[in-house]
């Protein structure tokens, strides 16, 4: 099989797959994540024969099958356990700016202050994770929580340390 990426300028990407009879399929992926696919006959040819849309979502679950995921149920579950686990669990960055109520904070502060549901992963600050910082180490502008946990305890701290930058 033959194997080609070009770059589209404004698009995205375009990719196009040869077989050992010559026929061809290509696939553009834009910018916005939509995939089209288009299938010819032959490589030579100027027309497509079938063209295919697809959303972000869609190419994930045909990609699934073409590598014969679905065909094995170990990995078909832990495939389905992860898509539940996605909509589920949320990860969201937390930037620390002049006004806002956690600048000065310790960790430690800022930790007593989640609700149950959510976790620190870490805190980037001058080009650095630090995974596990000092209970003392305080909140400057610049550095950016990163949190992981459910949907609504993280949407809730971020609101209430919204709600105190006012």
């Amino acid at each position: 099989m033959k194997f080609k990426m070009v770059d589209l300028p404004g698009v995205g990407k375009k990719l196009t797959f040869i077989n050992g009879k010559n026929q061809m399929m290509g696939m553009v992926i834009h910018h916005s994540g939509k995939r089209e696919l288009y299938f010819f006959e032959d490589a030579d040819d100027d027309e497509a024969v079938f063209t295919f849309d697809l959303s972000s979502e869609e190419t994930r679950h045909l990609g699934t099958q073409l590598l014969s995921a679905t065909l094995d149920p170990v990995m078909n579950e832990k495939i389905e356990r992860l898509q539940i686990l996605r909509k589920k669990v949320i990860v969201e960055w937390l930037e620390i700016s002049k006004k806002s109520s956690l600048l000065g904070a310790s960790y430690e502060t800022l930790t007593n202050m989640l609700p149950s549901g959510v976790s620190i992963v870490g805190i980037f600050h001058d080009d650095e994770f630090e995974v596990d910082p000092p209970n003392d180490m305080a909140m400057q502008q610049g550095h950016t929580i990163m949190i992981v946990g459910k949907r609504d305890p993280v949407e809730a701290f971020i609101d209430l340390c919204e709600s105190e930058d006012d």
